[in-house]
């Protein structure tokens, strides 16, 4: 069978889950319960006048692309790890997501 997309609520949506499902070839669907919270990571810093009609859904954050670069050998492993099925998604998912993800009740934040 082969898979075009994945329905999955709130906890289901993280940048490793994207990540994994644009390696994997597949969209993720998430229904977010805070979509009007929400906010876009930007590309750049100073870049706002690019897209002027996303400025109230960009947060002040941007994306990360040194961590990206040193990572991506790794996400390229274990995505073939999860194409050959020598690896469980749940392993794989656990590895690149910080431990208060995992469980945010044991967070001290």
């Amino acid at each position: 069978m082969e898979i075009d997309r994945q329905h999955t609520d709130t906890h289901g949506a993280s940048i490793v889950e994207f990540a994994f499902a644009h390696m994997l070839g597949f969209n993720l669907l998430p229904r977010l319960k805070n979509v009007a919270s929400a906010r876009l990571y930007r590309s750049a810093a100073g870049e706002d006048e690019k897209w002027p009609h996303l400025a109230p859904v960009l947060s002040t954050k941007t994306i990360d692309w040194d961590l990206i670069r040193q990572q991506y050998e790794q996400i390229v492993k274990y995505t073939t790890a999860l194409r050959l099925g020598t690896a469980e998604a749940e392993q794989v998912l656990r590895r690149f997501t910080p431990r208060r993800a995992q469980a945010p009740h044991l967070s001290r934040d």
